[in-house]
């Protein structure tokens, strides 16, 4: 059977008005996480939530 391990990541607002350079990082740190093995699963009382399978 599979198992899987979660990842809850709190959403924070990022101070400023410059949308481009807060959608660049916010992009980057998902494209960290996804190269770690990381997956987007949902979104839920302001944290960010991410699965991956594990060897387990």
């Amino acid at each position: 059977m599979k198992q899987y391990e979660y990842k809850f990541i709190r959403s924070k607002m990022k101070i400023g008005f410059d949308y481009d350079k807060k959608t660049t990082e916010t992009e980057a740190e998902w494209n960290k996480l996804g190269a770690e093995g990381w997956k987007f699963c949902s979104w839920a009382n302001e944290a960010v939530i991410f699965i991956r399978e594990t060897d387990a």
